[in-house]
C-alpha cells in the first residue's frame, strides 16, 4: 500500500512542475481609447495574443517570469516592457507613430 501511495504522489509531480504564467491588462491610445487587435508577444518565443474590442488581453506562457513583452499595432510606436511577475499590468498607453500624428493633425 505504501508503494502505491508513493507512486501516485510521484505521478502528479510533473503536473505541478508545469505551470502556466499569466498576465492581463488593457492597451489604450494617447486619448484613452482602447486599441483593438494590438499584438502582445513575449520576446523570442511563440507566445502571442491580441487585444479584444475593448483593448483587453490575457497572455499565458509556460516560460518563467522575467518576460520582455512587445506590443505592436498599426499606427502606434512599438513598445517593450519587462514583466517580473504575473497579474494585471493595468493600462498600457501606446503612442501614435509619426504617420498617425500627421493624419490626426490633418496634414
Amino acid at each position: 500500500m505504501r508503494i502505491v501511495t508513493i507512486m501516485l504522489i510521484l505521478s502528479f509531480v510533473p503536473y505541478f512542475g508545469i505551470s502556466q504564467n499569466t498576465i492581463s491588462g488593457k492597451i489604450v491610445d494617447e486619448l484613452g481609447l482602447p486599441v483593438y487587435l494590438a499584438t502582445i508577444e513575449i520576446h523570442n518565443t511563440e507566445d502571442i495574443t491580441h487585444t479584444d474590442f475593448d483593448g483587453f488581453f490575457s497572455l499565458k506562457s509556460e516560460k518563467g517570469f522575467h518576460w520582455k513583452i512587445e506590443i505592436k499595432s498599426k499606427g502606434y510606436k512599438t513598445e517593450s516592457f519587462f514583466v517580473l511577475s504575473g497579474g494585471s499590468t493595468g493600462e498600457i498607453v501606446l503612442e501614435y507613430d509619426a504617420e498617425m500624428k500627421k493624419l490626426l493633425e490633418g496634414q
